[in-house]
């Protein structure tokens, strides 16, 4: 009897020592997960300097270079922009979704005066009024810029922008040729 008794001892010893051993690892693994990574020379008195944010981050203003409507914005890029008409129109709905009613009819020139090619392809025009409503976008008989403009080449753009009352307003009209490029911005009014 007093030998089932010592192999009980000692299975029961193997048993616990076996899980303190596990005890131990596991608890040193989620403890060296967990801890922050540490600079050379870090000691345990000091405080951790604040990391950098991986969050979005704010981009810088672009350039803006203002103008009156109608008048020829340069821009440094050499690239000139010009609007070569803005008038009234109504717009009628063609398929669903669409929305009738009247806008504001912009048409944008994009004239290449640099060495290089410059694609148009990113191109941004918005409409402000001076109360700070905006022009809806609406793609009924748009044709935005598109495509590439080669050095010493123009390009058009044809844009409609819902807005109502559409006469006599206030305005201030964005034109962003390229992502991350500088914006001509115009101000007048609508006729």
């Amino acid at each position: 009897m007093s030998s089932s008794i010592v192999g009980f001892g000692a299975r029961a010893w193997w048993t616990g020592i076996i899980a303190l051993a596990a005890t131990i690892g596991v608890t040193g693994c989620v403890a060296q997960t967990d801890a922050a990574p540490r600079a050379p020379g870090y000691s345990a008195g000091e405080t951790a300097a604040p990391q950098d944010s991986l969050g979005p981050t704010e981009q810088p203003a672009l350039p803006v270079v203002e103008g009156a409507i109608g008048e020829k914005v340069e821009l440094a890029t050499g690239i000139a922009v010009v609007l070569a008409s803005v008038t009234t129109t109504t717009v009628e709905a063609e398929t669903p979704g669409d929305v009738a009613g009247d806008a504001v009819e912009v048409v944008v020139r994009v004239s290449n005066g640099s060495s290089e090619t410059q694609s148009v392809d990113s191109a941004v025009v918005t409409l402000e009024t001076a109360e700070g409503g905006l022009g809806i976008p609406t793609n009924v008989d748009a044709s935005p810029l598109s495509g590439d403009i080669a050095p010493r080449k123009d390009a058009e753009g044809r844009y409609l922008f819902m807005l109502d009352p559409v006469s006599g307003r206030d305005i201030t009209i964005s034109v962003n040729y390229a992502a991350g490029e500088p914006v001509a911005r115009f101000t007048g009014r609508t006729p």
